[in-house]
């Protein structure tokens, strides 16, 4: 991009950050400057979640954070001896001061380390002056990320993947160079730990546009070595309406879950964190990228006339379980990604039957509190699935229904109207599974509103145990 055509960035929003600072710099009598993420962000005048502040000072680190923490009240945390990284950790404001001591003789060696220019602009807190000794300024108008080196690249493979995950949180592009000496190194990736890549798959699935750049990520070659699993399902042929292949669909689907939060307005049930900071939006996307991955095998058990021997959905729990699992995700993540997978087709299969109360409670049973992001993924697939169609307006109003039933106390949602001491009082019945079967039952006349009061819940329970017995 010309130079006339660029952005202008204003330097002056690194100087109003000063004020966050809970200490004053000339207290580091040694230069000290602010690195990283805050300072891309702050001069793309970018929102940060949290105030994470990282410094870089080729004087003593260690004792003068120590101390620092001292003075501040605040927690302190030795994260790096040999390397001298201190953390101090502040609560009011609530803020993380990262401390590192300077690897190379100035400034520039240092910088000259990281990932993307983007990410090598220093400000002196003392002299209040920008260093850009890389270039990072002209990408961050350019909007692109650039690497330092492919050098750097090959030091930490994971930079690969932190690239993708950059392109969408910052809605930038990634250089030509760059994006080409990623894929020569895509290999590389299979020697980086499984949290470390669990915990970038999650980033980038929290972005808006992580859809785009995770489909860029699986072209290029970066998920080859942890979701093998991806590729096979390009000999499937789409069966459906869509023009799309069924990796492409299945991309389509965890982009579109973002739409259909913001349209079902369920932006509360999921932005909470399922477990390590990973939000429900994550495991819905997780479980959109692996809904369909049993296809290949299905298709292939067809054709071998094996069909009948395990159910698709089944498989797909199945195999969704082992790539949780390959990834290191928590137990509670892997149960709600291999329910979502198990259940994903009973909204549509209720929208194609009567109207049945029995089978909509059944649903509400089963997924309990992940209803909401069940409905989402269902819908998600089936707006991908009509692509360039007309929206199947009867499926839409359902989903609708069923979350506005979710979400308003009635028949389906309210509380039992007996529970398991009061039945075996009232029946003479001892603990057992009898009694866990009864009140199934009569939770379930409940919700069809079969019946409404404690007495006609015993009356049932009385004649459902009559039958129970015969």
């Amino acid at each position: 991009m010309p130079e006339e055509n660029l952005p202008h960035i204003d330097q002056e929003r690194l100087v109003a950050l000063l004020e966050w600072l809970p200490f004053n710099p000339a207290y580091w009598e040694s230069p000290l400057y602010l690195v990283g993420g805050a300072v891309r962000d702050t001069l793309l005048g970018r929102a940060r979640r949290t105030l994470d502040l990282d410094f870089v000072t080729p004087g003593p680190v260690v004792f003068r954070a120590r101390q620092l923490a001292l003075d501040l009240g605040a927690g302190f945390v030795l994260l790096d001896a040999e390397h001298q990284i201190a953390r101090v950790v502040c609560a009011d404001p609530a803020m993380t001061l990262d401390f590192a001591h300077q690897q190379g003789d100035d400034p520039t060696s240092d910088l000259e380390r990281r990932d993307f220019t983007v990410n090598a602009l220093a400000w002196d807190l003392h002299q209040r002056t920008l260093l850009d000794p890389l270039g990072g300024l002209r990408d961050l108008q350019a909007r692109q990320l650039r690497m330092i080196s492919p050098t750097n690249l090959n030091e930490d493979p994971l930079r690969l993947m932190r690239a993708y995950r950059l392109a969408a949180q910052l809605n930038f592009e990634i250089e030509t160079a760059t994006r080409q000496a990623m894929q020569d190194r895509v290999g590389l990736l299979k020697d980086v730990s499984a949290e470390r890549m669990r915990d970038e798959l999650a980033y980038l699935l929290e972005c808006p546009r992580g859809a785009h750049w995770l489909m860029c990520a699986y072209r290029d070659g970066a998920l080859a070595d942890w979701l093998p699993e991806i590729a096979l399902m390009e000999a499937v042929e789409n069966g459906d309406t869509s023009h799309l292949t069924l990796v492409e669909r299945t991309f389509e689907v965890v982009h579109l879950v973002d739409r259909v939060v913001e349209d079902l307005d369920a932006h509360q049930d999921f932005e909470r964190s399922i477990a390590g900071g990973r939000s429900v939006r994550v495991t819905v996307k997780l479980a959109a990228l692996l809904h369909d991955i049993a296809q290949p095998l299905t298709r292939q058990f067809h054709l071998e006339g094996k069909s009948g021997s395990i159910s698709p959905e089944k498989l797909a729990t199945q195999m969704s379980q082992v790539i949780m699992q390959r990834l290191k995700f928590s137990r509670e993540e892997e149960r709600w990604v291999t329910s979502l997978v198990f259940h994903h087709r009973r909204p549509a299969q209720l929208s194609s039957q009567p109207a049945d109360s029995r089978a909509v409670y059944r649903l509400f049973r089963d997924l309990g509190e992940m209803l909401p992001a069940l409905l989402v993924l269902a819908l998600a697939e089936r707006r991908a699935i009509l692509d360039r169609l007309p929206c199947d307006l009867e499926f839409e109003q359902l989903t609708h229904h069923l979350l506005e039933c979710y979400r308003t106390p009635g028949p389906m949602t309210n509380p039992p109207l007996v529970d398991g001491h009061t039945l075996m009082a009232k029946l003479g019945l001892s603990r057992g599974p009898r009694v866990g079967q009864l009140l199934g039952l009569i939770r379930e006349a409940q919700a069809v509103e079969e019946v409404t009061t404690q007495q006609e819940a015993l009356m049932l329970a009385r004649v459902l145990l009559d039958e129970l017995e015969a």
